[in-house]
């Protein structure tokens, strides 16, 4: 079943459109309206056998406190968090939770929107003119989904599980805080797959409850914008609205800058375990990299190895092999015990040389320890990269093995 869970502040009229269109097209599905303070209070709308849950609020929460209350609310195994000023299509939510084999969440088009979602509808200025330029968006795309880092939240769908991972929308700005795009970004951190189809289209009429609240004085909606855009900046870097559509979500080659501390390079899905250097992902590989196996091209680790506690190298590289491809290229730089780098940095906690990487590359090391990781390794070099300091750098560059014939 269905939750679907529509906040709701005033706009009584375009409520009642948006709980008919529903109404009338979809199936088995549980409804729950969350009356943000509305004046005159939402009554309980007319849905035939539909189960209807309404939580009343005497005082506008705002955006994500009312979804984390509908969530909290909902018997259904997915839910559709959805505007009051959006008018879904025939079929428009069952289609986007069919989806959710393939994708963790999952969003619709529209023609009020901003970012990727966004499209250009045929025209339409009725209710049966709507649904027949959704019919014609359906007959040219169907099946077509594009994989982005988050879809905007004025209609998304996803598995209640999901929430039970990531954890509650942000409630930390009021009236809103991006929180669909912080939950989409804490979703990919997780390794959850997230796109929208472009063969369902709804209409979206935008930004009414804003217009609103901005003509009753309670808010100044450029303001909300700006604060929305810093709070999510800080948490995802400033770059955040840019990367909506990421070309490691796109079938595109992937290639990983593994502990890239501040040195981000272009191309690569930069991460780091610090939020203060603004990577693409903040991950900490000792908890796993948010990638499926055999999933990864490239893994460049530079300066890297060296900063992880030695007693967790084998699980570290371990984790590293599993993300590659077969033949995939894992490019590691390290400080190198032949010389004085590798001692004199106090925040150095393993050491490595060109010999540490027998245990990853031949069968009779590899034994020792039965470490699964396998390198067939193509170059290796040590590197002075300061004279004067007696600093040495091994560099290697090997290809992951997953199976002999990977080995040629």
């Amino acid at each position: 079943m269905i939750s679907v869970i529509i906040p709701i502040y005033n706009q009584h009229e375009l409520t009642q459109e948006c709980i008919e269109a529903v109404r009338l097209n979809t199936q088995d599905y549980q409804l729950i309206l969350v009356d943000n303070g509305s004046i005159p209070p939402i009554e309980k709308p007319y849905a035939g056998f539909v189960d209807v849950t309404l939580i009343r609020n005497d005082v506008n929460l705002g955006f994500p406190a009312a979804v984390n209350q509908g969530i909290r609310a909902a018997k259904g195994d997915v839910i559709c968090l959805l505007n009051n000023d959006v008018i879904v299509t025939p079929g428009a939510i069952n289609k986007l939770a069919d989806l959710l084999d393939e994708y963790s969440i999952i969003g619709p088009t529209t023609g009020y929107v901003a970012g990727a979602q966004k499209v250009a509808a045929p025209y339409y200025n009725s209710i049966p003119e709507l649904n027949k330029a959704a019919e014609q968006i359906w007959q040219n795309y169907e099946g077509i989904v594009e994989d982005v880092s988050f879809v905007i939240g004025f209609m998304m769908v996803f598995k209640k599980i999901l929430y039970e991972d990531v954890g509650e929308f942000d409630e930390s700005m009021w009236p809103c805080s991006g929180e669909e795009v912080d939950f989409c970004f804490r979703s990919i951190q997780k390794g959850y797959r997230i796109g929208f189809a472009k063969g369902i289209y709804v209409h979206h009429e935008g930004s009414q409850t804003f217009i609103d609240m901005q003509s009753q004085g309670l808010i100044n909606y450029g303001k909300v914008c700006r604060e929305c855009d810093r709070h999510l900046a800080e948490k995802w870097g400033d770059d955040f609205w840019k990367n909506q559509k990421r070309p490691y979500f796109l079938g595109e080659v992937k290639k990983i800058n593994l502990g890239c501390g501040y040195n981000h390079i272009e191309g690569y899905i930069n991460i780091d375990n610090r939020e203060e250097t603004k990577p693409d992902m903040v991950a900490d590989i000792l908890e796993g990299l948010p990638f499926d196996d055999n999933s990864v091209d490239e893994v460049r680790a530079h300066d890297f190895l060296e900063h992880i506690p030695i007693g967790t190298a084998i699980s570290v590289i371990t984790e590293i092999w599993r993300v590659l491809k077969p033949g995939g290229i894992f490019d590691s730089l390290t400080p190198s015990t032949d010389g004085r780098g590798a001692f004199q940095d106090p925040n150095h906690v393993s050491f490595w040389n060109r010999n540490s990487w027998l245990y990853y590359s031949e069968p009779v090391y590899r034994a020792l320890y039965g470490i699964e990781a396998n390198f067939a390794i193509t170059d290796i070099d040590d590197i002075i990269t300061d004279k004067r300091m007696n600093i040495i750098h091994t560099h290697v560059i090997g290809k992951a093995v997953k199976h002999e014939a990977d080995e040629s």
